[in-house]
């Protein structure tokens, strides 16, 4: 059960991840041809696209660390034993997920000093609802550290 709602949920993170992305070229591709065609795009558009890349780089790294397809650097474990490597994959495992709630707990608290002096963000919608995604990001990332620290995959 717990695997089937893995699967849903890192299906639904691609599908979000794509539209997002496709959205954001989309966009970017109007304004380029907007401002050259017709001497101007949308005023809205810089905003959308530099808040869709924001989201789409979160996102992607979420989808990466599910995947456990992060960029890595394996010089140790290449040379180590099988038992080294697994100590090594516990040990950066957990280190990652350290960094990553470190990352949530104090973006949390850029939020919420967005969240009281009303910082704007994107047209009508403050900035701290456009930042929501880097510590629910961090947070699901270091999460699913921890969990590879604890019952990692086998390779």
């Amino acid at each position: 059960m717990l695997a089937r709602v893995q699967r849903l949920l890192a299906q639904l993170e691609l599908y979000l991840l794509g539209a997002l992305f496709l959205t954001m070229l989309g966009v970017a591709f109007y304004q380029v041809i907007a401002r050259n065609v017709f001497g101007g795009g949308l005023l809205w558009g810089d905003e959308l696209v530099r808040n869709a890349v924001l989201w789409v780089t979160m996102l992607g790294a979420t989808s990466a660390a599910g995947a456990n397809s992060h960029i890595c650097i394996d010089i140790v474990a290449r040379f180590a034993g099988q038992g080294a490597r697994h100590v090594i994959g516990r040990f950066t495992s957990f280190f990652t997920s350290i960094v990553c709630l470190t990352l949530g707990w104090y973006s949390i608290g850029v939020l919420y000093g967005d969240y009281v002096y009303q910082t704007p963000g994107f047209g009508p919608i403050p900035a701290w609802i456009c930042e929501l995604i880097i510590p629910t990001a961090a947070f699901v990332m270091g999460l699913r550290y921890l969990m590879r620290t604890l019952k990692p995959e086998i390779t």
